[in-house]
């Protein structure tokens, strides 16, 4: 690989009994007027959607959380954007979710911060 541009950020997240506790038009009235306006208004903007998934994993390290999704993005800056207009939204409201982000590197970069950590 070579050198690498841009920023990931992966989302993972279950709901939350908040959500459970609505109406299943409720929950498609959450996601017609506030998620898919918002996730729509990134893409313009200039995010890309790499994907999402449902966990199976059923490996000894299985995270327990139900949905993933991955994004790649501009820079930190819109990763923040994005993280405060789904907080906005209110999707904090109905789901725990937990993030990871960072600018893109190529494989031998992380690596060689891996070998160079301190204990």
């Amino acid at each position: 690989m070579g050198n690498e541009s841009g920023y990931i950020l992966t989302e993972i997240w279950n709901a939350k009994p908040s959500w459970l506790a609505l109406s299943l038009e409720k929950r498609q009235q959450f996601f017609q007027e506030k998620i898919g306006p918002l996730i729509m208004g990134l893409v313009e903007q200039g995010a890309e959607f790499l994907g999402c998934a449902i966990n199976d994993n059923t490996g000894p390290e299985r995270v327990d959380y139900r949905y993933m999704a991955v994004w790649k993005l501009p820079d930190k800056d819109f990763s923040d954007r994005l993280e405060a207009g789904a907080k906005e939204a209110g999707f904090l409201d109905y789901f725990e979710q937990f993030n990871f982000s960072g600018r893109i590197i190529a494989p031998d970069v992380m690596n060689a911060d891996m070998i160079q950590l301190d204990a």
